[in-house]
């Protein structure tokens, strides 16, 4: 029923592509009233410390950024990539094993390969 309300929704483009901690604005609007915006949604004026904490903020990104296309352009952030690959590899596969192993306890995974996996046709036959 809420979508016979809905007339459509935009989703923008992030600030800052590739970045984890980034803003993005959505749009929703109604049929017969347009783009709403919440009480609780409106944008509050920061104060001159949060202005100055985020000129901070986005000043590091763009020098850590910066850093990251110099690396990038002579060879060196490949070479990085290169060298830890298999220590990343093996330790995301660890995790998954260890996952793995908790749901095997919990009965809830179980390699369908095993072949001592009681079947109750198997019964019905013999």
């Amino acid at each position: 029923m809420l979508n016979e309300f809905v007339e459509k929704i935009v989703v923008h483009e992030r600030d800052r592509k590739g970045g984890a901690d980034t803003t993005q604005k959505i749009e929703i609007y109604f049929n017969f009233i347009g783009e709403y915006i919440p009480p609780t949604m409106t944008e509050k004026e920061p104060t001159l410390e949060e202005l100055e904490e985020m000129r901070k903020r986005e000043a590091r990104k763009d020098k850590l950024h910066q850093n990251y296309l110099k690396r990038k352009a002579n060879g060196k952030q490949k070479e990085y990539e290169e060298c830890t690959k298999t220590k990343k590899k093996a330790q995301i596969d660890s995790q998954k094993e260890q996952i793995r192993a908790e749901d095997r306890e919990k009965g809830i995974y179980f390699h369908a390969g095993v072949p001592n996996i009681p079947r109750a046709d198997k019964q019905a036959v013999m």
